[in-house]
């Protein structure tokens, strides 16, 4: 949901990372910009599923 920004849940969590980030960049939340967070959102939403297919069909 956050790699695809659906119904504007990048954002949500943006705001929600810039309230509890305890190592904070000069934006405030441990991702550079939203961006990069959508990224690294979809790679382990890519890596979940992967590992979760793996497990069942394994």
């Amino acid at each position: 949901m956050v790699a695809c920004d659906y119904r504007n849940v990048a954002l949500w969590v943006w705001d929600w990372a810039d309230v509890v980030a305890t190592r904070r960049t000069r934006w405030g939340t441990p991702w550079k910009s939203p961006d990069r967070m959508r990224i690294w959102f979809g790679i382990v939403g890519v890596v979940s599923i992967v590992l979760g297919l793996v497990t069942v069909v394994g």
